[in-house]
């Protein structure tokens, strides 16, 4: 991109100044190629006025950016989960950073500190002084560890949101994505992710940097193409806790929200958050993201936010709990805890062992045991009246 022998300085600086913060503008993503499914990135976002970034930090790349120059705003962020990067432990910095590169091609590639006065192509820490805005994440914080956090935290990484809005973005989508990306890694495959703004407003901070009406984010749980050449699968992921659910299956997801704090987010399948941005694929190719399979998909990861997934091996049978077992739990558990007293050990035993059984096995022989369990309960519950009072 026109750096001239810029090669020396940067070798040079990063000898001088470990902890400074890289940014590269690029021609195409496929520096950062990685933090997209397939290696590809998405498909029917307009390219005029915008730039790429492989946001790098550290001598090592942590997402990929596309940044809206006009409105000096990102138009999405692609990263990845699990993706850890870095030794040293995560902090926010204050101010934020910036990238150069994107006000100057012939600037050295190091995201400096965004206490710069102006910018004429990029939001700046001034902007957000006052301004009544949270620097709200597109790639967040909370979803990586160590430097990868940290490397979240440049201007062309964040949109303008109101604090509320921002503070229940995080509670509906964030966090419920990274329930499903934790899921995804559990069951040995990765997370591939985009947000994005969308739908700017006429309102401006400064009269300068945009704010978006609308955020969004697309998941797609997969295998990686090239896992022997693949800079996210590192020494430094570590493995999901047992309470984790194991879901064998690859899934898409997506999440909207009007950016203001009395809207909820809503739940859609890829292929409907894709028409309703009006642009082409957001992954290359991911279950769940086509029109044959979105409705099963979307069920399916419904499923497992809600924590009715308990079949989630490709058993060949349906996932979902079956009808009536939340119920017949619920009696068992009932029964169990109001009716039988301390002498009735063995009854504990049994209605115990049986909502366990009931849980571990498969859907059809779960709700035959939960009923017969019912049945059994109350006749021993009989029998032991019976007993007591002859």
């Amino acid at each position: 991109m026109g750096r001239g022998n810029s090669a020396p300085l940067l070798l040079l600086l990063a000898l001088l100044c470990p902890g400074t913060v890289l940014g590269e503008v690029v021609r195409d993503f496929q520096t950062c190629g990685w933090f997209f499914q397939n290696r590809v990135p998405p498909q029917g976002f307009p390219t005029r006025g915008r730039v790429r970034i492989c946001q790098r930090y550290k001598n090592h790349y942590h997402f990929g950016t596309l940044y809206r120059t006009d409105l000096r705003i990102p138009v999405y962020s692609a990263y990845r989960y699990p993706c850890i990067m870095g030794q040293s432990e995560a902090y926010r910095p204050s101010p934020w950073f910036m990238e150069p590169q994107i006000d100057n091609q012939n600037a050295v590639a190091t995201m400096r500190s965004s206490s710069a006065e102006h910018s004429d192509k990029q939001a700046v820490d001034a902007d957000y002084q006052d301004s009544g805005y949270d620097r709200g994440h597109l790639y967040p914080f909370s979803l990586n560890d160590k430097e990868s956090a940290t490397a979240t935290c440049t201007l062309t990484n964040a949109v303008p949101e109101e604090h509320a809005a921002n503070v229940n973005w995080y509670q509906e989508a964030e966090s419920v994505v990274q329930k499903l990306a934790r899921i995804c890694h559990k069951s040995g495959r990765s997370t591939y992710l985009v947000t994005g703004a969308a739908n700017p407003t006429r309102t401006k901070m400064k009269n300068r940097v945009s704010v978006p009406g609308l955020v969004w984010t697309a998941l797609c749980c997969s295998y990686p193409q090239d896992q022997n050449n693949d800079p996210c699968l590192n020494d430094n992921v570590e493995a999901e806790g047992q309470n984790v659910l194991k879901y064998n299956r690859d899934f898409s997801f997506a999440f909207m929200k009007s950016m203001k704090p009395e809207k909820e987010v809503v739940h859609l399948s890829v292929r409907q958050l894709q028409n309703k941005l009006r642009v082409g694929k957001l992954f290359d190719s991911c279950r769940g993201a086509s029109e044959s399979d979105e409705m099963e998909i979307l069920k399916e990861v419904e499923g497992l936010i809600q924590d009715k997934i308990i079949n989630p091996a490709n058993t060949g049978g349906s996932p979902l709990r079956p009808l009536g077992y939340e119920a017949a739990v619920g009696i068992c558990r009932f029964v169990y805890s109001e009716f039988l007293d301390p002498g009735q050990a063995m009854v504990r035993v049994v209605t115990s062992g049986l909502i366990e059984v009931g849980r571990a096995s498969s859907p059809v022989f779960r709700g035959l045991v939960t009923v017969v369990g019912i049945l059994a309960v109350n006749a021993l519950g009989v029998l032991l009246n019976n007993a007591a009072h002859p």
